[in-house]
């Protein structure tokens, strides 16, 4: 199944492999006859599934060769951030344009002369609640400390 989630909203997303193993008892056979093949880009089917089971195909931009490995980490019940970054490179777990907010706001910062509590305050009312926003409001107070 070539990414069979992609249209889902994230809680059916989450429950996918579930409702997906639900279609198919397990078997008191050792040697269970079903196999099959999903290729997926979100967290969560990884989050479901051990990591002996899934495979990472990466390609080297360089040479073009296609290399393919298991996670090294325990995927079963890894959280969706955990995967976001080892899985799929991506370091922050918040969008592009809430990312370059946050950027603009260190980079304000950076430049000097703000009122710290000011920036503080517009940092948290214009962002949501993610752990990017909380490190960079941590940094910038325990710098303005120094």
């Amino acid at each position: 199944m070539d990414e069979p989630e992609t249209h889902f909203n994230p809680a059916w997303r989450s429950n996918f492999i579930s409702r997906l193993r639900a279609c198919f008892p397990e078997q008191k056979e050792q040697h269970s006859t079903h196999e099959m093949l999903i290729t997926t880009h979100t967290p969560f089917l990884i989050s479901d599934s051990e990591s002996n089971k899934v495979l990472l195909f990466k390609k080297d931009p360089n040479t073009n060769e296609v290399s393919i490995t298991h996670p090294e980490y325990n995927t079963l019940g890894a959280s969706i951030n955990k995967i976001t970054m080892e899985t799929f490179d991506k370091q922050e777990t918040i969008g592009g344009y809430a990312e370059t907010l946050l950027n603009q706001f260190r980079e304000e910062f950076k430049a000097g002369g703000v009122d710290i509590d000011d920036l503080l305050k517009r940092i948290d009312h214009r962002l949501g609640d993610s752990v990017e926003k909380l490190l960079l409001m941590k940094t910038i107070m325990e710098q303005a400390k120094e």
